[in-house]
């Protein structure tokens, strides 16, 4: 059993990665984006939500023409903290919206938050709340432009840090799905967050064409946070390593044995631990360094307890044989841990591995630190 590493670079070699990176200035001028947009209240009773506020916001050009994007913006209850609220900006994944629900959600947690839709929709709230897909195009259409996304979502974290109560000086966003691999750009063009907070995807793929392919996460100018799974559709765990190999700014990781996947990861308590962390100086998730292969054994150094480990495990899969990477049968068993280190050792026959160690309990399993995915040959 040999160790292989997981460094794209080694894969594809510094020539083909140095062109498979871009520059984000090619696409965004941040300069611009920084200027507080013009933005009204919007004429749509069906998409008003109590305690929150409805908006249009005067958006990037599309196809040489403004436009407006909706979002939502709400405030947390009881008295406003020395410097204002911690702010949030809420990036939903493909099929979703504004969601009204988790806007309310992140209020509850101490965030002031804005949350808009790139679709060019808006959502309806009929119901009481957004349902997922219960939308309508504004005007031009739907659509889905990823330079004016993006850069409508800088855009509104322009109007964020202007708002009463809002504390410019402590934002962070929050993108799920999509709205991840949207995030990673997003990191790549605004130094002003002091952290982003990374749902399922923004992995990297080299190789392969299109734009959203984590070209831009070595540019990251923000601490960026990942919770993903193992058995995601979206996303494989060998592509996950490959964009934390390439992110210039990795946090911390959450890797997650069949994490659900849709808009439920905004609720999940890792995100609200990472949030605090990053925002209210709360204590991080645990912290591991580089997993360590020795003969059997696969150890990582304890860089941060968080509130104190209290449960280790070592992650794997045997299935070399399915190609099909999310049909992989991924098990976990007990590791050992201390003070200074978790280690464990490797079951016969493993193909890829990971230890995390958690400090807490939670319904989804994802209050942890995991290490880099290893991966063994035969």
């Amino acid at each position: 059993m040999t160790n292989i590493s997981l460094d794209w670079h080694r894969f594809f070699g510094e020539e083909k990665s140095s062109a498979f990176r871009e520059q984000p200035e090619k696409y965004w001028n941040f300069a611009e984006l920084s200027k507080t947009p013009a933005f009204r209240d919007s004429p749509f009773e069906d998409s008003k939500f109590e305690g929150l506020r409805d908006i249009l916001v005067t958006g990037a050009d599309v196809k040489g023409k403004k436009s407006e994007f909706f979002a939502y913006i709400g405030y947390p209850a009881g008295p406003v903290p020395k410097g204002g609220f911690p702010g949030i900006v809420l990036i939903h994944g493909g099929g979703g919206t504004a969601f009204s629900q988790y806007v309310k959600l992140w209020t509850i947690h101490g965030f002031a938050v804005i949350a808009l839709d790139w679709y060019n929709c808006r959502p309806r709230t009929d119901s009481g709340e957004t349902a997922e897909g219960l939308k309508i195009p504004l005007e031009g259409g739907k659509r889905q432009d990823h330079v004016s996304n993006v850069a409508n979502m800088v855009l509104a974290h322009s109007l964020l840090r202007t708002l009463e109560n809002v504390n410019p000086d402590k934002t962070a966003f929050v993108g799920l799905s999509w709205g991840s691999w949207y995030g990673a750009m997003v990191a790549a063009v605004d130094p002003r967050f002091k952290g982003g907070i990374e749902i399922y995807c923004g992995d990297a793929t080299p190789g392969t064409n299109g734009f959203i392919n984590g070209r831009f996460l070595h540019a990251a100018k923000v601490p960026m946070y990942w919770i993903a799974g193992t058995n995601d559709q979206n996303v494989t765990p060998k592509s996950l390593q490959m964009g934390f190999d390439e992110c210039a700014k990795l946090e911390n990781k959450s890797l997650v044995i069949n994490l659900p996947h849709s808009h439920v990861g905004f609720t999940f308590d890792a995100c609200f631990r990472m949030a605090d962390f990053f925002l209210k100086d709360g204590p991080s998730l645990p912290k591991l360094g580089n997993a360590v292969v020795n003969n059997r054994k696969i150890s990582a150094d304890i860089v941060f307890p968080g509130k104190g480990v209290t449960k280790a495990i070592l992650c794997f899969t045997n299935d070399r044989d399915e190609k099909i990477s999310h049909k992989r049968v991924w098990k976990s068993i007990p590791a050992q841990f201390d003070a200074k280190a978790v280690w464990a050792e490797l079951p016969e026959g493993v193909y890829q591995c990971f230890l995390s160690a958690y400090d807490q309990e939670s319904q989804w399993d994802d209050l942890c630190g995991s290490t880099n995915l290893k991966e063994f040959d035969k």
